[in-house]
């Protein structure tokens, strides 16, 4: 299906034009190379994506945030699913965001210090825009009225503009978390650690919990600390989900006060202060409370003591509001339940379980009890690939299967379960049609490098593909009458916009999908990408390895190449892929690679998403063994084939891709030239501390597996570093902490290697950079740092 048969609406704001003209004029007369500095700005010369959106129940409507100048904060959108242009409903500030000078001028006026001063002050200004923008929209149920948060407050506004937005809250505190009840009429929101009902039409307000602090962690269970000093008791409430009646609230208490803080200095202020984050396993319970505020309607849930450590995964009311599924992983991240329990006196009864031998995948989230409350939709990967499974409930959505205590009874898979889909590909969203016997998901049924949509009879389990376009469609979102989808859809060189489809039950022919977003500025669209080519390769062990190959502007197989290789994070993440992702900059810092003479390889080693179970587990207790080789194998493959300089080849990648770079340096000097680490890990230790269930389900724990982080951390094998190796790391990182890199320099240092490595910190920045001068920096850093050392040769162009 081609593109024309969408429908083009574009975002015909004036202020984007202004901001865009100059540089579609100047491209158009000289189509000049890029820089970093090009590629790094803002506004981005990619555009700024829709974000946030959310359909209406009736599904006529969605709300997105964006800003017409290409920057934050960000402003309240909405657009009708037919199609037409989107209307500005609400400000993130009251008066129109000014345009921000152009990157070029920029410099020149900073060349004086009172200028550089200035300049330093608008990108303060700027982060704080960020903090400003509006956020968390919700439609009530009667579609009549939007509910937002804005610089920590929540407002109201009239969904079709008739009148302005209005404030519900002005406080000290941060309003979060914030959904309308069925009523329309009640907001249950978060502040201060505990739960509140707010009735907007009589401005009441009623205190649901007392549990919650306002010092601790939302998610609780995100993350387990192996040092620091103890946090002082406390406790966390989160997860919370209402009744489809709205007259109840179940959500997640987790007790903290085994956790420890972690601290995150910042140096950048008159003194010096040392934020601290919470983090650690946690012992948890469900509770269920009555949203008119009456406590002696609470109840607590029974289920079974977990087996080790453990984390709730999800909670979903049953239709008629009688029971709760419970969705839990114990035994070290080993063994998934899901429970069915009564609201009324909190009996739980176990349904199904599963274990995993390394650990269950995230993927297998999906658990939704069909709209008749008769069956029970949930994912697994129990045959290698996570697919779709349907399991009978009783009418009143409860369940004979064996009654929990205090401890869990063993249980077999029922044969009551029936497998939906089935096939060598992952189902990765799923959602129950109304009429409760369909599904929609989405998967890669068609190609691993793509997303598309289906719709699933579940009588006779045909699924039949609906009418999206190639490339990756995600982030689906079904309306509350399920006749409408709205996602978003991109390819390697579009980047995202929103679209619509009409599902229309009983019409025939489905609709085409209605393009509602076009973000896309014009000069990014007259750019001539480099094309990746979609690749496999053979590794050492016999596996196929997909990767996305650059080859630089008339490449000529006869010549020799410097190359380098992408790494990307996250470890289960997928990057080869026909699609847009949040690693766009690298994406157009490859093209610019290219344009310099380099071969670029971007690889999907093992561990990472979208190829089943055996593959995303193949770095079990290993980071740094199969997924290390697997680069390694790309490197002889593009040698073999791509005419590349096997004495020039580097690597760059943040996070886990920085982690990898620092292995590659210090582990393979005879392949590896130089690397370019960004927020690395380099020792795993640290890790468990920021993030346990990550580092658990791969790793297990520092105490009983030293082994295991020994050889996966860099820091290990600090002493063979005989190669370039550039460190890049922001001092407030929350997630890969900053002292990762300070330890592993230190080590260097008393190693004597100063020779082979250098550095640089970002003293304002996260594990993501919110900064572009901090972006710029970094990349340029980089490129300067690939030239000198792989030694590009212009002859090679």
């Amino acid at each position: 299906m081609s593109r024309q048969h969408f429908s083009h609406r574009r975002l015909s704001f004036a202020l984007i034009t202004v901001l865009t003209s100059q540089f579609v004029c100047a491209f158009a007369q000289k189509p000049a190379t890029l820089t970093v500095r090009d590629i790094m700005a803002e506004p981005s010369i990619a555009g700024m994506r829709a974000e946030g959106e959310k359909i209406s129940m009736d599904g006529r409507a969605v709300a997105f945030l964006w800003s017409a100048a290409g920057r934050e904060p960000r402003d309240l959108y909405v657009v009708s699913t037919g199609g037409g242009e989107p209307r500005l409903l609400a400000r993130a500030v009251d008066k129109p965001q000014e345009t921000r000078p152009e990157s070029g001028a920029t410099r020149d006026e900073a060349r004086t210090g009172e200028r550089r001063e200035e300049r330093v002050m608008q990108r303060d200004a700027a982060q704080q825009a960020r903090e400003q923008s509006v956020s968390g929209i919700e439609w009530s149920a009667d579609g009549r009225r939007l509910l937002f948060s804005k610089s920590g407050d929540l407002y109201t506004v009239a969904s079709d503009g008739s009148s302005p937005p209005r404030r519900l809250t002005s406080t000290a505190a941060i309003e979060g978390g914030a959904r309308w009840l069925a009523d329309s009429r009640r907001i249950l929101y978060q502040s201060s650690g505990n739960l509140f009902v707010l009735d907007v039409d009589q401005t009441a307000i009623i205190q649901l919990t007392r549990e919650g602090s306002s010092s601790s962690s939302g998610n609780a269970n995100a993350q387990q600390t192996s040092g620091g000093a103890p946090v002082p008791g406390g406790q966390t409430v989160s997860g919370a989900q209402a009744s489809n009646d709205g007259s109840r609230v179940a959500y997640i208490i987790s007790d903290t006060s085994k956790q420890r803080a972690l601290v995150v200095p910042d140096y950048t202020g008159e003194f010096v202060t040392a934020p601290t984050v919470r983090r650690g396993w946690s012992e948890q319970r469900i509770q269920i409370s009555d949203t008119g505020g009456s406590p002696e309607h609470t109840v607590i849930l029974k289920l079974p003591a977990p087996d080790g450590v453990s984390y709730i995964r999800s909670i979903n009311w049953t239709p008629n509001d009688a029971s709760l599924v419970v969705d839990r992983i114990d035994r070290d991240t080993k063994r998934r339940q899901i429970f069915i329990a009564s609201t009324t006196d909190g009996a739980a009864t176990l349904l199904d379980q599963e274990t995993d031998s390394k650990w269950v995948a995230q993927l297998s989230r999906i658990v939704e009890v069909s709209p008749k409350g008769d069956q029970l939709l949930f994912a697994s990967e129990r045959d290698g690939y996570n697919h779709l499974y349907l399991m009978p409930l009783k009418s009143d959505g409860g369940n004979n299967r064996m009654k929990t205590g205090d401890t869990a009874a063993p249980v077999s898979i029922p044969s009551a379960v029936r497998q939906l889909t089935r096939g060598p590909w992952e189902v990765s969203w799923a959602r129950w049609h109304a009429d409760g016997e369909r599904i929609i998901y989405s998967s890669t049924e068609d190609s691993t490098a793509e997303r598309h949509l289906y719709t699933l009879n579940v009588r006779d389990g045909k699924a039949t593909r609906l009418p999206t376009d190639r490339g990756m469609n995600t982030d689906p979102q079904l309306s509350k009458d399920t006749e409408t989808i709205l996602y978003e859809h991109s390819e390697w060189n579009t980047p995202n916009d929103l679209y619509a489809l009409r599902v229309c039950t009983g019409c025939g022919k489905i609709p085409e999908p209605v393009r509602l977003t076009d973000t896309v500025p014009a000069r990014f669209q007259q750019v001539a990408w480099a094309r990746p080519q979609f690749i496999e390769f053979k590794a050492k062990d016999g596996q196929r390895v997909r990767a996305r190959l650059y080859l630089p502007t008339r490449f000529n197989k006869s010549k020799k190449y410097p190359a380098v290789l992408f790494v990307h994070g996250a470890g289960y993440l997928q990057n080869v892929i026909n699609g847009w992702n949040n690693y766009y900059r690298e994406q157009m810092f490859n093209h610019i690679l290219t344009e310099r003479g380099y071969v670029v390889l971007d690889v999907d080693y093992r561990g990472s998403a979208g190829y089943g179970r055996d593959w995303r587990t193949g770095v079990y207790d290993f980071l740094g063994g199969l997924d290390f080789q697997d680069h390694l194998d790309g490197i002889d493959h593009i040698v073999k084939n791509y005419g590349v300089d096997p004495a020039r080849v580097g690597m760059y990648g943040g996070s886990y891709g920085g982690f990898m770079a620092e292995m590659a340096a210090m582990r393979a000097p005879e392949r590896i030239a130089c690397a370019a680490a960004l927020r690395p890990v380099a020792d795993w230790k640290n890790y468990y501390a920021s993030s346990p269930i990550y580092t658990t389900e791969r790793l297990g724990f520092p105490d009983k597996n030293r082994e295991a982080y020994r050889r996966s951390s860099p820091i290990t094998y600090a002493d063979q570093l005989r190669r370039p190796l550039l460190i890049l790391h922001g001092m407030v990182d929350d997630n890969v902490h900053f002292q990762d890199s300070v330890q592993l320099i230190q080590k260097l240092i008393e190693l004597g290697k100063t020779d082979y490595f250098d550095i640089m910190f970002y003293p304002k920045e996260n594990h993501t950079f919110a900064r572009p001068e901090s972006w710029t920096d970094e990349y340029e850093r980089i490129l300067r740092f690939f030239d000198q050392h792989l030694k590009t040769v212009k002859n090679d162009r």
